[in-house]
């Protein structure tokens, strides 16, 4: 994204020593309303498809998705490293919606159900999305696939146009390779599972060159703390603006309504971690980003005896976008790999306004206080107060993090230094 316009720069100071930089920003480009609408129809139109050099696939036209928001459950028998790989890609795909339609966290899914993909997935209920690490090649009509996808879609034809088309999304369900995967670098996985985790929310085809910024078109697009822009939006519209149904005929620039591809942004920026909150077409999605660390966090060389501590900043928007402001400080017991998450000094101030050191109003009660669990170089929460945080840890022996909180009331993100 472009920036245009910084409205303001904050630095905070703690002491003498610079914590933060924050800044709005307003007239940020995103994808345009056409680009969009071609990007969905893409999906839509039944194909063909090209998949890796050799293969090629089609399907019944229409874009379709789940009436509500579904419930993802991962298999029983997954590593740490495996879990925490799927809940980060869980959040990531999260972040991209509302809060409200948000994806939901299942209990554990009984191993192998994704076998009978041919029939339907007869094992898996309504509205529900199974992940798997499987031993050895996911089951497809791929053979040597490293990930795959299958949905369960009823499809009914349609006598006047001649044809079948989608009309419902039932289940879905995802395997990715234990093996490949347990050889690739953390992110490479992320980005994979995000790919085949859109195609069973029921984005099915790989939209082509023209969309070489989307992970749907390159399932080793690197990601970092969200979604690209152009996936961003087409979730967004599929989710929020489209019926459950839709034929590639109703999909174009105006059927996607009023539309805005400028964004205004509150970033926040700690050493070499941004992070922050993107405001556009009336939903806030928090991002983070940085440089990976080279190691997992218990193989980091800090003493596993010890509590390490992350201190930093939050910023976030309110749905009434007033923007509130605190402090971030991230705990984890190195022997345990478990840990806490506490925002504090929650203030809140008037719309897309400064948010200062001193002034504002209370947000809440002031505070946030989450329970996270840590694999590999991911963090989840796993209880506390209501919503979801997730984060990933940055930098040279992990000395910072980066992460968001969704909730109904706020959506925001924070970074921190050790």
């Amino acid at each position: 994204m472009k920036r245009l316009i910084a409205t303001f720069v904050l630095i905070v100071l703690v002491g003498c020593v610079q914590v933060a930089v924050a800044a709005i920003s307003k007239g940020l480009e995103l994808p345009s309303k056409e680009r969009v609408a071609e990007y969905l129809w893409t999906h839509a139109s039944g194909g063909p498809w090209q998949s890796g050099p050799n293969y090629s696939f089609t399907h019944p036209p229409g874009l379709v998705r789940f009436a509500v928001p579904p419930s993802v459950r991962l298999a029983a028998g997954m590593s740490k490293r495996e879990r925490a790989i799927a809940m980060h890609a869980i959040a990531l795909v999260n972040r991209a919606l509302p809060y409200e339609h948000h994806v939901l966290l299942g209990p554990d899914a009984p191993a192998g159900v994704a076998w009978d993909w041919k029939g339907g997935l007869p094992d898996i209920p309504d509205g529900q999305i199974f992940i798997e690490f499987v031993k050895g090649n996911p089951n497809s009509d791929r053979p040597g696939s490293s990930a795959v996808s299958h949905q369960a879609i009823i499809r009914k034809y349609d006598a006047l146009q001649g044809r079948w088309e989608k009309k419902h999304l039932r289940a879905s369900a995802v395997e990715m390779s234990s093996v490949v995967f347990r050889g690739r670098p953390d992110w490479q996985a992320v980005s994979v599972l995000v790919h085949e985790l859109l195609h069973g929310l029921g984005f099915a085809g790989h939209p082509g060159k023209d969309f070489a910024d989307s992970i749907m078109e390159n399932a080793w697009f690197r990601l970092d703390g969200s979604l690209p822009d152009i996936d961003i939006d087409a979730l967004q519209v599929l989710y929020t603006k489209l019926s459950e149904d839709t034929e590639p005929e109703e999909l174009s620039a105006l059927d996607l309504g009023a539309w805005n591809d400028e964004s205004t942004d509150i970033t926040g920026v700690l050493g070499p971690v941004s992070f922050g909150v993107r405001h556009a077409n009336n939903v806030s999605v928090p991002f983070t980003s940085g440089p990976e660390p080279s190691k997992p966090l218990a193989e980091s060389g800090l003493s596993k005896t010890r509590v390490v501590t992350w201190r930093g900043e939050l910023l976030g928007l309110t749905p009434k976008l007033r923007t509130v402001a605190g402090t971030a400080t991230v705990s984890v017991a190195l022997f345990t790999m478990c840990g806490t998450a506490k925002f504090a000094n929650l203030r809140s101030f008037p719309v897309l306004s400064e948010p200062t050191r001193r002034g504002g109003v209370r947000w809440g009660d002031g505070t946030l206080d989450y329970d996270i669990r840590v694999g590999s170089n991911y963090l989840y929460s796993t209880g506390g107060d209501a919503g979801a945080v997730s984060g990933s840890f940055y930098g040279r022996n992990h000395g910072y993090v980066g992460g968001t909180v969704e909730r109904l009331d706020l959506t925001a993100a924070f970074g921190a230094r050790r």
